[in-house]
């Protein structure tokens, strides 16, 4: 063997400056294997509590149903019942609303209403309501009263099992939410066919203002003294290509009044649309007049192109888009994405028409307001009961719909896991909860503060664990179900909450129906006109009303009306603030408000809520 080159061993090591692969600078290296390793860890720790659990308890899981007496199940058929019943009273009030005559195209009624106006009158009736849809809206409120008050005595003096009263509870929530909707959105449809205003862009009631509990023109708008226009936008009304998912194709692509209906003039009518300027600037707002993507509500322009980035139901199965190309689609949305129109190809796959299944935006930039089926043709016992069904909580006369047979292995896959995930959750309740929540009566009896933390704290897992798959359950497996089998088309239920920032981007994302919901019936009718609200308030009452339903949805089936659930969404104000500031102060890839998240909602506030709940009805 030849002799190789000898080897100094004064050989340069330190060549040039390096950071530490752990350094925050370092944004290239992966964590794959810790991940693993920290995924086995929590694995083993899980089998090595379920063994102690074992060796301590035995098997505690029983057959669901089985001790729970004929009382509870015949109070909780009563219960859905009543819950149903108030569907139908709603279908009927507003189907004896439907006004039998329209509002002739004149100006001489508006200019009389306008000049006595303008000529010292302080207070001006509700432009487009009469006698009869104040009566209609007595009834209404009736009804909604009727919907949540009697099923919730139902549940507090009759249902001692908390699972029963809970399944009550929350159907009679969902279904007031669900007809006070649908009575908000055919008052304005309502309206605007009485007043001929075809596109909801002239609503009078942005030139009002709320004075001293009455309505008086707002001389200080901008629009106010503008000349009258057309009908809005200058889009044809010629158009007929319209898809009808209640009764055929309609005349007018935005025409949401239909047929003209008579040409009497009705009494109790102060103005017409057609006396309105169109709404042209962003900072005047009024019920009927922009669509929900361009209400200014801060942090809403994120979570909308967030959504809009998701694919099409459809869609994605024929394209090869692979599940990180998704999330990456996602997470790089943070700037809000203009209004897309809908193509040929896109629109027989969503199984809507051209351009039609979202708003087209108009010359300002806003959303145009338009439906395929036109009031008064929308009230209808089939178009209801869709919307019954329908996963949404905001009431449209039609929806955006899939095209095609519905797909039965879907709904076999999504069924499959609802039923997995429950029973595994019935599971973890019977064996792992019942245990720890009695050891936690016991704590809070001895007021022994470390033990009932140790209790806190173990609940903790499993509460989070029983959170993680019911989210799972209901908003993927039930909702992607009940939207396959109705084609429904817009599939956007939550968003990836687990990544949020801070509590308001947590709140907004994790559930979007009941985020569009409140964005949309409560938060801004409250900042806009009349009563032109600032925003803080409006933030406040959204709170005050999630409060109290979170309050009915939980403390009636357990008999506590103790107001745990009221402080705890109350509280969720300043946690909001605090995580904000943190964001500021720290940046959003410091992860402290997203600490601050996960402590608050599911290490402490979720399985504290939960002890104190389970100690008031044992």
């Amino acid at each position: 063997r030849r002799p190789g080159p000898s080897y100094l061993q004064a050989q340069v090591v330190h060549y040039r400056p390096r950071v530490s692969v752990l350094d925050k600078e370092l944004t290239t290296v992966s964590y794959h294997g810790l991940v693993n390793f920290l995924l086995l860890l929590l694995s083993a720790t899980l089998i090595r509590l379920a063994i102690e659990n074992y060796l301590k308890y035995g098997i505690l899981v029983s057959i669901p149903g089985a001790s729970v007496s004929r009382r509870d199940w015949v109070a909780t058929l009563a219960g859905l019942a009543v819950v149903a019943a108030s569907f139908f009273v709603a279908f009927a009030i507003e189907k004896q609303a439907v006004p039998r005559q329209r509002q002739p195209r004149s100006r001489s009624t508006a200019a009389a209403a306008a000049t006595s106006a303008t000529g010292g009158s302080s207070a001006l009736p509700m432009v487009g309501v009469d006698a009869s849809d104040k009566l209609t809206t007595a009834m209404h409120l009736a009804n909604l009263a009727f919907v949540l008050v009697a099923p919730s005595c139902i549940t507090y003096f009759a249902i001692f099992k908390p699972a029963l009263g809970t399944v009550v509870m929350l159907f009679a929530c969902i279904m007031f939410l669900k007809l006070y909707s649908l009575a908000a959105t055919n008052f304005d449809l309502r309206r605007a066919y009485r007043l001929r205003d075809t596109r909801l862009d002239r609503d009078p009631l942005r030139l009002l203002t709320l004075e001293r509990g009455r309505l008086a023109v707002d001389s200080a708008d901008p629009d106010a003294g503008t000349g009258a226009g057309g009908d809005g936008d200058g889009d044809s009304d010629s158009d007929t290509d319209v898809c009808s998912e209640g009764g055929g194709s309609i005349p007018g692509a935005d025409d949401l009044t239909g047929p003209t209906a008579g040409s009497s003039q009705e009494a109790g009518i102060e103005a017409v649309a057609s006396e309105v300027p169109p709404l042209s600037t962003r900072h005047s707002f009024s019920l009927n007049a922009r669509a929900l993507a361009d209400i200014p509500v801060a942090g809403d322009d994120r979570i909308d192109a967030k959504a809009d980035a998701l694919p099409r139901p459809r869609m994605r199965r024929r394209a090869a888009t692979s599940a990180a190309n998704i999330l990456k689609l996602v997470a790089d949305s943070t700037e809000a994405a203009p209004p897309r129109q809908t193509g040929p190809a896109e629109a027989a796959c969503s199984g809507m028409p051209a351009a039609r299944s979202a708003p087209r935006p108009a010359a300002d930039g806003r959303r145009t307001i338009s439906y395929a089926v036109a009031y008064p043709d929308n009230v209808t016992l089939g178009n209801f009961g869709y919307f019954w069904l329908a996963p949404t909580l905001c009431y449209q006369p039609s929806y955006p719909r899939i095209a095609g047979p519905i797909s039965k292995s879907f709904v076999a896959k999504r069924v499959s896991e609802l039923v997995i995930i429950c029973v595994t959750m019935y599971v973890i309740i019977q064996q792992y909860a019942v245990p720890t929540l009695t050891g936690s009566v016991k704590a809070i009896d001895t007021r022994n503060g470390f033990w009932l933390s140790e209790r806190v704290l173990k609940l903790s897992v499993i509460s989070a664990t029983i959170w993680f798959l019911g989210f799972y359950a209901l908003f993927h497996a039930a909702l992607n179900a009940l939207a396959e089998v109705l084609r429904f088309a817009d599939r956007a239920f939550y968003l990836d909450w687990w990544n949020s920032v801070d509590l308001a981007a947590y709140w907004r994302e994790w559930n979007l129906p009941i985020h569009y919901f409140c964005k949309r019936h409560i938060m801004v009718p409250l900042i806009s006109a009349p009563l032109n609200l600032p925003v803080g308030v409006g933030i406040v009452v959204t709170f005050l009303f999630s409060a109290i339903m979170h309050e009915l949805l939980f403390g009636i089936p357990t008999h506590c009306l103790k107001g745990y659930s009221f402080v705890g969404m109350m509280a969720q104000i300043p946690l909001i603030q605090l995580t904000q500031w943190l964001v500021r102060w720290r940046g959003s890839d410091s992860g402290l408000g997203n600490a601050v998240f996960w402590i608050s909602f599911c290490i402490v506030g979720q399985p504290l809520g939960v002890v104190q709940y389970y100690y008031t009805w044992v």
